[in-house]
This record gives structure tokens, C-alpha cells and sequence, in this order.
């Protein structure tokens, strides 16, 4: 496996929404998630999925070599980590638990505010004068669509992109393991170890 500087992150993530789909086996919420609720989660992961993907075509094979400002780039500074906290809270939401949801809230914000952070270091050292520009013009988180636009055309790399939809199924599969863990504790299949507001 290659490691690279988000390596850690990305282990500590996967190990967060691993202990979250054992959580949802196990502990059962107050009050189980209506249908309303489960297709905002749905909603969420799907639009975080679809979302990586978009900023996987303008971000892959550049993010070292260049300040990428164009595309997703071009309205907020981190649209993978906005996206993939977005995800992550609808695999939350999908477990009806208040309490399960503010966790993942917290950790995920700790851990993508931190990346961002080491991020924007690199890059103020790697590229100062394009980093300060693009900073200075361009949100860290909430999206600002009036400055956006897309360009004419833009290089593809197409290994680079199929892990972009690799990465979408994991979302997808995590959404799907969550929803199978939840029916097997409703049904008895599992033990309910404790009841969460």
C-alpha cells in the first residue's frame, strides 16, 4: 500500500466509521430513525459520494504539483473534506441516534479541520504567491457559488478518477453495512447492548 502524508488521517477516519457501524450494531437509539430521517441520510451520503467524484476530475494528478482553483476549487478551498464530513454525517443520520450524530459531528470536524490545516501549510510553503492569492480569494469551508466556474476543459486521468468512484462505493457499501448492522439488532440477530438519546 502507498503511504502518503493522509494516510493517518484516512486510517483514523475508516477506524471512526468502522467503530460506527459496530456502534449502530449494538447500541439502539431512543427513537428509531423514521423514513424521513433515513432519506436525508441517504441523501447525504449520495450527494457527498457524487460530490467526490466531481472534485476528483479537477483535483487528480494535481494536488501537489499546482494550486488547483478551478472547478469545485474555485468555490471552496476543501470541497473533499466539506463533502466527505457531509457523507459522514448521513451515515450518522442513519442511525436515528442525537448522540451517535453529534460524535460523528465532532470527530469528523477535528479531523478534516486538522488535515485542512496541515494542508494549507504545505501548500503556503510549496507555492506562496498562487497559495496567497487563492487564500485570499477563496472560502476554507462554506461554498461561495458566485465565484465559480468551470473551465473549457480540463485533463482526466482516468486511474486517478476510477478511485474516485472506488472511493464512492466504499460510502455506499459503509451506508449499506450500517442499514444491514441496524435490521440485524431489530431483529433480535444481534444483542441491543444499550439505548442512546
Amino acid at each position: 500500500m502507498t503511504r502518503s502524508a493522509s494516510t493517518p488521517r484516512l486510517r483514523l477516519t475508516l477506524g471512526y466509521f468502522v467503530a460506527l457501524l459496530v456502534a449502530s450494531a449494538l447500541l439502539a437509539p431512543r427513537h428509531p430513525p423514521g423514513v424521513a430521517l433515513q432519506i436525508v441520510a441517504l441523501l447525504c451520503v449520495a450527494f457527498a459520494c457524487l460530490g467526490r467524484i466531481w472534485c476528483s476530475v479537477f483535483i487528480a494528478g494535481r494536488k501537489d504539483t499546482a494550486i488547483v482553483s478551478d472547478g469545485p476549487y474555485a468555490v471552496s478551498r476543501h470541497p473533499l473534506y466539506s463533502l466527505s464530513f457531509v457523507g459522514g454525517l448521513g451515515l450518522a443520520l442513519a442511525t436515528g441516534s442525537m448522540t451517535l450524530i453529534a460524535v460523528t459531528g465532532v470527530v469528523l470536524a477535528i479531523l478534516f479541520g486538522s488535515a485542512a490545516r496541515r494542508e494549507e501549510r504545505w501548500l503556503g510553503e510549496h507555492h506562496r504567491e498562487a497559495w496567497a492569492r487563492y487564500a485570499a480569494t477563496t472560502r476554507r469551508w462554506w461554498p461561495d457559488f458566485s465565484t465559480g466556474s468551470l473551465p473549457s476543459s480540463t485533463l482526466v486521468h482516468p486511474a486517478i478518477l476510477w478511485k474516485a468512484f472506488v472511493d464512492a462505493g466504499a460510502f455506499f457499501l459503509l451506508y449499506a453495512l450500517l442499514l444491514g448492522a441496524i435490521a440485524l439488532r431489530a431483529s433480535g440477530a444481534l444483542p441491543t447492548l444499550a439505548t442512546l438519546p
